[in-house]
């Protein structure tokens, strides 16, 4: 056996806890892969908090009955195991995938008996057995990128625990005592002195494992908006990509990522759904094909998240809303090579203009259309792009070399490819040009919005049966932890309650934190009020305030009353995950198409959160316009503190000034 890794002594200094967390046994593959499946699909735990680590059970000798520990259950981070000796590759696989369950259900850590029956029944091991067995268990940390740290043994004679034992040299971690483990001392000695008059052939081990690099944020996070008229191939093209399974011509691939009923019958997309797709650093990819999420998200250093948006006519404050708040850094124009520039494709084109979200353009089904007429798409495409509105010309991808440069040149050209989903033309190239893709946002940018506090844009709302309420959304700026508090609001009433984070979820897995740019899901222990599309959750560093009334500076995209647009105009405005009706409450003049003033708007339902430089688009039937933020007028707000209904240190400056 090798020298044992080092580890953080600061962690082995906390004691362990005293309730006794639930365990899961994975015994049968099968069973296993549905225990994982399951577990995608759910959110959080109840109000109690995150479920974290359970019990060292041995290491609590006095709490131990005579002949056995509790029976093993199915959640949690404790695993017992018999033995684990020699196991062959398909076994060891098994039981590697079954740690990285464990690690993740105890936030990073978990803990394996050894030489425990399921039942809890304290069996033991002869010493070879129990060499053999750390020494696989090491090889499982090892392949799980974790430590393997030996925590306590005992001597077992018939079925009973009876003594300590001191832990033999190669398996002891060189770091001090822990605090809590001082008993160990003594015992140990007892053992060693009384030896010679009782010598145990039976061991059993407590062994923790902890994951020894931060699991959380070790990829790069890149989202991309599929876009395109009704019946392009959009959904097609993002399960084919996701999914590795080439389509059938009749939208099997496409299946995977309907979430309602009437979507399969339909065939179209009325939501929004999100599928991911890795590449590690040598541009390998790793999609559902043979990866599941966790594998994808362990292997991967890059990580494309497809936001499948809606193509239809009616289902288009859907798709802004899903340009606005989950803030893609590239949108695929997908265009149907037998239809051509069609329905949505211009306003959806326009849209990433408006947003400046740069875009790339996929010609799809190009297997069952004549070459002329994809050529006749292609020249539609070229001319659109090189015009006065867009002003990137086309730069149509062939090779790998030309995937390579449309990836650096992007905010200067915008790449075309012609792909098809059923016999895979061209695919390879696509995936080449993702794999290159690099962050909207500049890297100074990024760190900059990685030091600052944290901040996050609630998009979504949840209310999970026995959890409570779940809200979704981007985190914007910082880092948000577990048990962070932080400031939610604005409510109806103007203002904010403090809550506390209990627990988080990125890409349907726990996570202990969530750094600026990832899309996650947030649980909270003392969330009393209802939350709502278009709130923040924020540091209190920041102030809290919000904004009623803005001026903004508009430009009409389409009007198509015969009267300008004047004082009294209401309309949905989009700004970032803000959704609600503004109205026109004064202007500098009357415009119509084509035409910008600055204006003044005031919200109409409750008052928001924006920001001087923010994007905005705005639509009212078949009007529509975009604009920017130039000023906002700001209302302080009340911070409600949990159980009570008032506020924190600066509530008297705030009810000042609100009076």
């Amino acid at each position: 056996m090798g020298k044992m890794d080092l580890v953080n002594n600061a962690d082995l200094q906390s004691p362990p806890t005293k309730e006794l967390s639930d365990t899961k046994r994975l015994c049968d593959e099968t069973d296993y892969k549905m225990a994982k499946r399951q577990n995608l699909g759910c959110f959080f735990v109840g109000s109690d908090g995150p479920r974290h680590r359970g019990n060292r059970l041995l290491s609590n000798s006095e709490q131990l009955p005579d002949t056995e520990l509790p029976p093993e259950v199915e959640e949690g981070n404790i695993e017992y195991k018999l033995k684990l000796v020699n196991p062959n590759p398909s076994r060891l696989e098994h039981l590697v995938t079954q740690m990285k369950w464990r690690l993740r259900e105890g936030q990073g850590e978990a803990v394996y008996e050894i030489g425990v029956c399921d039942n809890g029944k304290l069996a033991g091991l002869c010493r070879d057995e129990m060499d053999a067995s750390i020494q696989t268990l090491r090889t499982m940390s090892k392949l799980a990128d974790a430590e393997c740290i030996v925590l306590k043994e005992f001597n077992v004679a018939d079925n009973k625990t009876v003594s300590n034992v001191p832990t033999p040299a190669f398996l002891k971690p060189p770091v001090p005592k822990m605090a809590w483990g001082e008993v160990e001392d003594k015992n140990e000695k007892t053992a060693s002195s009384s030896s010679s008059a009782l010598t145990p052939d039976k061991f059993v081990c407590e062994v923790l494992i902890r994951r020894s690099q931060d699991e959380d944020c070790m990829w790069t996070d890149l989202r991309v908006a599929m876009l395109g008229n009704v019946d392009a191939g959009k959904s097609t093209l993002c399960g084919v990509l996701t999914h590795g399974e080439l389509d059938n011509g009749a939208g099997k691939a496409r299946l995977n990522l309907f979430r309602h009923l009437h979507e399969i019958q339909s065939g179209h997309t009325s939501s929004i759904s999100r599928e991911i797709l890795g590449f590690d650093k040598q541009g390998r990819m790793f999609n559902y094909e043979n990866h599941s999420i966790e594998s994808i998200l362990d292997c991967s250093s890059k990580i494309i998240t497809f936001i499948d948006l809606a193509g239809s006519q009616k289902y288009l404050k859907t798709t802004v809303f899903g340009l606005t708040g989950h803030c893609p850094d590239y949108a695929a124009l997908v265009v149907n090579s037998k239809q051509g520039l069609v329905g949505t494709f211009r306003e959806h084109l326009g849209l990433t203009v408006a947003l400046r979200v740069l875009s790339f353009v996929c010609i799809t089904k190009i297997d069952g259309t004549a070459p002329a007429t994809v050529r006749r798409c292609r020249m539609q495409i070229e001319n659109i792009l090189k015009g006065p509105a867009v002003r990137r010309p086309a730069y149509v991808v062939s090779s790998l070399s030309d995937a390579e440069d449309a990836a650096l040149q992007i905010r200067e050209r915008t790449p075309v490819f012609m792909v098809s989903a059923v016999t895979g033309d061209n695919l390879s190239l696509l995936h080449h040009f993702l794999s290159r893709l690099k962050p909207a946002l500049s890297p100074e940018a990024r760190t900059q919005a990685l030091q600052a506090a944290p901040r996050f844009s609630v998009d979504g709302v949840l209310t999970v049966t026995g959890q409570g309420t779940i809200i979704t959304g981007l985190t914007t700026k910082g880092t948000i932890r577990e048990e962070d508090t932080m400031l939610l609001g604005p409510f109806g009433d103007k203002s904010y309650q403090e809550v506390k984070v209990a627990s988080i979820q990125c890409n349907r897995l726990p996570r202990r934190l969530a750094k600026c740019g990832q899309s996650v899901s947030l649980g909270f222990h003392n969330l009393e009020r209802t939350p709502r599309k278009g709130m923040i959750l924020q540091s209190p560093s920041y102030e809290s305030y919000c904004v009623e009334e803005f001026t903004a500076e508009i430009y009409i995209l389409q009007h198509t009353s015969s009267s300008k647009l004047k004082r009294g105009f209401e309309a949905t405005v989009f700004i970032d995950s803000i959704r609600q009706t503004v109205e026109i409450i004064d202007m500098d003049r009357e415009i119509t198409t084509g035409q910008k003033t600055k204006v003044k708007l005031k919200f109409v339902q409750f008052p928001d959160v924006i920001s001087v430089g923010s994007r905005l688009f705005f639509r009212n039937g078949r009007t529509k316009g975009m604009g920017t933020v130039v000023d906002i007028v700001k209302i302080p707000s009340r911070i409600r503190t949990s159980g009570s209904g008032e506020t924190s240190a600066n509530s008297d400056l705030v009810l000042d000034e609100l009076n």
